[in-house]
């Protein structure tokens, strides 16, 4: 049995195992449905959210958070990676910005709720703040980290062939630390989808967060079921979906996930 086969067939017998143990404990056990809803609650759930929830259907919610998760990411990629980069490569840049990212670092994202919507209301610019805020740390460091532990025997042969220091960072330390940089990007987006439902559970008008926070207010603990598993799904789908873009971009390095 191949490896990826052995990994499928483990992955359906965990889940498989969590399923029945959920339906015996909630159908026919002691836990009570108003705690941890039925898998038929929650499938109901998940119709009733398919047809409309206080507003559009589940793909008008799916695209309320992909919106924000995307604008929100790919501006802190945009700003995470060159920024990390250039602090690794020019030590002047490090000294400017390395205080002030050891600052901001250790700030939780839901920390930032609050002042986003101060700063940009209830919109789309609110949560796409707080997206960015979530994924620009793992952009930032990742980046940095994969130029800071390029092996110098690779800077030393390229500079002994002429090499100027663009090319060096652009056709050595870049490539070099290729795979780095894409592990803080899959962990950004992560941070990014976990980050966004936790700024629509304070405030939005659609999305999965908002499904999950309406469900607990309306004692419908199968829609907020259905919302939470939905979260889950789409996370790994879009974690999934990361990692076969970087298996076709970063060809020469072998992956075991």
């Amino acid at each position: 049995m191949s490896p990826a086969a052995a990994r499928l067939g483990y992955g359906i017998v965990s889940v498989g195992t969590v399923m029945v143990l959920w339906w015996a404990l909630t159908s026919r056990g002691p836990i009570s449905p108003f705690l941890l809803p039925s898998p038929k609650a929650v499938i109901d759930g998940f119709q009733r959210i398919s047809g409309g929830y206080l507003g559009p259907g589940i793909g008008g919610h799916l695209m309320a958070s992909l919106s924000v998760v995307l604008s929100g990411y790919f501006a802190a990629v945009a700003i995470g990676v060159p920024l990390g980069v250039a602090m690794a490569w020019w030590p002047s840049v490090n000294t400017l910005f390395g205080p002030l990212v050891g600052i901001l670092r250790p700030i939780p994202p839901p920390a930032w709720i609050p002042l986003a919507i101060l700063w940009f209301g209830i919109g789309l610019e609110g949560k796409m703040f707080v997206v960015f805020v979530a994924a620009v740390t793992p952009c930032l460091i990742n980046s940095y980290v994969a130029i800071k532990e390029i092996p110098p025997h690779l800077i030393d042969a390229a500079r002994s062939l002429g090499a100027t220091p663009l090319t060096l960072l652009i056709e050595v330390a870049m490539p070099a630390g290729l795979p780095m940089v894409f592990a803080g990007l899959r962990i950004a987006l992560g941070n990014a989808w976990a980050s966004v439902v936790a700024a629509e559970l304070v405030v939005a008008t659609a999305g999965f967060g908002f499904i999950v926070m309406n469900g607990y207010r309306n004692f419908e603990a199968n829609v907020m079921m259905a919302g939470i598993i939905a979260v889950g799904v789409i996370g790994f789908l879009m974690s999934l979906g990361f990692r076969m873009l970087e298996r076709r971009i970063v060809t020469w390095m072998d992956h075991v996930d």
